[in-house]
């Protein structure tokens, strides 16, 4: 009987802006001031030139070397050795970790153009969550599965050079670092965007800071949850429990399927702190042998609070002003924000940070929006031109609106991973996930087969490096013996996620804020008519949450 491996990604988004609402008195004052009631009533007028800029946009070019990133401030250096790993901050590279980076961010942007293949109102997913797992699929992986896995990844790019052991040790570097609370805890060797050291002087943020959230979370885990009896590779085990830091519990799925259930979907619950209950809705298969989850969950605050008197409902405009709206709610704000436009793609992109210097969302939107100029946006788009947007990015004096949303959605990734040429993990007849369980449980070594399995003399319980090294030994000889040594395929790949942008923060209760225009913005945004968002890492890279929005949730 084949065997089969369940894959669950439960991620939660929760973009946590502001409710000022913690000295009311103080702040409705501020608010009736008549240089902010200006701002908040000029937000709303429906301006939609292609041209909101006072000045010209560079020229589409390379960035020449002299306007190359300045260096983050040195932070402390802390070492990788409780993340299990071996290695210190010293063995980041940053070539391969940019090349690991641009590959998610890759994948991001194939699996939301095919996506958009059917018209959806918003799709929101975290690519990060969906290559997490399939990291761990990679690392037991062989022949044509490894191959398909391996182009994902990018492991003939240059900077990878067909390395595996580098490219599972800087992606656990990034996932490392990732989930650092502050700019400080990170690698020291990452930098971050040129935007970040530029200013605009003609429209400033008055805030009273003692109150201010900084909290910024972004928590990653992994569980395996394997059938009792069955035994993993140590090697294999060695690597997800070290470098991708993963959480093994035994159940039984042949006698207590229902029961197995239930730990999974509390695992699952836990690790997104509530918010996705209920993973797996159905009964698990008495055949199941292995589940993996990966569960992402992000709380920010953004560093320009939303006015909160400000948000109102709105017309949202998804196939063009001459096409009847829907009615949403849009929130306002006024400040500095990092700002582009590619005269090439004719689209601009606008950057909204959080606090603390370490994420930002960014909201890429062509001139006079529809749904379909997005998807066209979409296909001319790849992680090297949207780099190159974000690194020629400037902070301009800006007014932003932005629709208020909380998208649940759940994809199967089954069929959108075939799609993009990852087919054999699902095929019982194709799939090769051999180096997962240890060799006696394989199909061929337990029956006197002249083709033994044979294992490198390093000790599989050493360093992390050591095993992704005795793996790729293991697919050696295995390549060299054309045996397909596993029955074990993937059945599902479900991806739920809990996606909320508000006004809401329990820990915001005290903030206050005020704006004072002095000129008037360079910049007039409204996120009114469809676009693409981006929630980027910005000192690894890694994109957290990409979404597609042509249609937000009407408001009720």
């Amino acid at each position: 009987m084949s065997r089969i491996l369940y894959a669950l990604v439960a991620i939660l988004g929760l973009t946590a802006l502001v409710e000022i609402c913690g000295s009311c008195s103080l702040i409705r004052d501020h608010i009736r001031s008549e240089a902010n009631q200006a701002l908040v009533e000029s937000y709303n007028q429906p301006q939609r030139s292609q041209n909101d800029a006072a000045a010209p946009p560079p020229v589409f070019a390379p960035l020449p070397p002299s306007a190359a990133p300045a260096p983050a401030p040195e932070p402390q250096a802390i070492t990788a050795a409780g993340f299990g790993l071996g290695l210190g901050t010293d063995n980041v590279d940053l070539r391969a970790s940019d090349a690991i980076a641009r590959n998610v961010l890759n994948f991001a942007n194939s699996l939301g153009q095919h996506l958009s293949t059917t018209y959806r109102k918003t799709e929101v997913f975290s690519p990060l969550s969906v290559m997490s797992a399939l990291a761990l699929l990679l690392a037991g992986s062989n022949g044509k599965s490894y191959e398909q896995l391996s182009q994902v990844f990018g492991l003939n790019d240059q900077e990878l050079q067909s390395n595996s052991t580098k490219l599972h040790e800087q992606f656990g570097l990034l996932l490392k670092d990732v989930q650092q609370p502050t700019l400080e805890m990170v690698s020291p060797q990452r930098r971050l965007d040129p935007w970040r050291y530029t200013k605009a002087g003609n429209m400033r943020s008055n805030r009273r800071s003692a109150n201010r959230p900084s909290g910024h979370a972004i928590h990653l885990a992994n569980g395996l949850f394997t059938q009792l009896g069955y035994t993993l590779n140590p090697d294999y085990r060695n690597v997800i429990t070290n470098i991708y830091r993963s959480e093994l519990q035994p159940l039984d799925f042949q006698t207590k399927p229902a029961q197995s259930r239930l730990i999974i979907n509390d695992w699952v619950e836990q690790k997104t702190l509530g918010k996705i209950p209920n993973i797996i809705a159905s009964e698990v298969s008495q055949a199941t042998r292995v589940i993996m989850a990966n569960a992402l969950y992000f709380k920010g605050f953004w560093e320009q609070d939303f006015i909160d008197s400000a948000t109102k409902l709105d017309n949202f405009y998804p196939n063009g002003e001459s096409e009847a709206p829907v009615r949403v709610q849009l929130m306002g704000t006024g400040g500095t924000f990092p700002y582009y436009e590619d005269p090439q793609l004719n689209c601009r992109i606008i950057g909204m940070p959080y606090r603390g210097n370490l994420s930002t969302m960014y909201v890429i939107q062509p001139h006079q929006s529809t749904a379909s100029r997005l998807q066209q946006l979409q296909q001319n788009l790849n992680a090297d031109r949207i780099e190159e947007m974000i690194s020629k990015m400037t902070r301009r004096s800006a007014l932003l609106a932005f629709p208020k949303m909380h998208i649940v959605e759940s994809i199967n990734m089954k069929e959108l991973l075939r799609r993009m040429g990852i087919s054999s993990i699902f095929s019982e007849l194709e799939s090769d996930l051999s180096l997962i369980a240890e060799p006696a449980s394989r199909p061929g070594q337990s029956d006197g087969t002249d083709r033994p399995f044979v294992f490198s003399p390093r000790s599989s319980f050493g360093k992390s490096a050591d095993s992704l090294q005795n793996l790729d030994d293991q697919r050696s000889v295995t390549r060299q013996n054309s045996v397909r040594q596993s029955n074990m395929f993937v059945d599902e790949i479900v991806h739920k996620v809990d996606f909320e942008v508000n006004e809401q923060g329990t820990e915001a209760a005290a903030a206050t804020i005020t704006y004072l225009n002095k000129s008037g913005p360079d910049v007039l945004f409204r996120a009114d008519a469809p676009f693409i968002l981006l929630l980027r890492h910005d000192a690894t890279k890694l994109v957290l949450f990409y979404g597609i929005i042509n249609e937000p949730p009407v408001s009720k």
